[in-house]
């Protein structure tokens, strides 16, 4: 039961910290893509690369924002390419 309560801490605090960049993530892909819809799938599939990365919760804030923009770069350029091949 303690196991099960440890597991659902750790992943209340890795939403917590994502959903501090969501704003800014969302602001960054949009700007990128131009496009709202992309915009919130990049952002998703940037989230999920870094909720994975168990070192992404260890850093300081700055160095998790930074990393966070990346992350939501590549994925929004990802798309982006995806789309302009369509």
């Amino acid at each position: 039961m303690n196991r099960a309560l440890t597991k659902q801490q750790e992943l209340q605090h890795k939403a917590a910290v994502l959903k501090q960049y969501e704003v800014y993530g969302y602001q960054v892909a949009c700007y990128v893509l131009e496009d709202e819809a992309l915009a919130a799938q990049a952002v998703m599939q940037a989230f999920k690369q870094l909720f994975q990365d168990g070192s992404f919760f260890e850093q300081p804030y700055l160095v998790q924002k930074q990393q966070m923009k990346r992350a939501v770069m590549k994925q929004s350029l990802l798309s982006k390419s995806a789309a302009l091949l369509q």
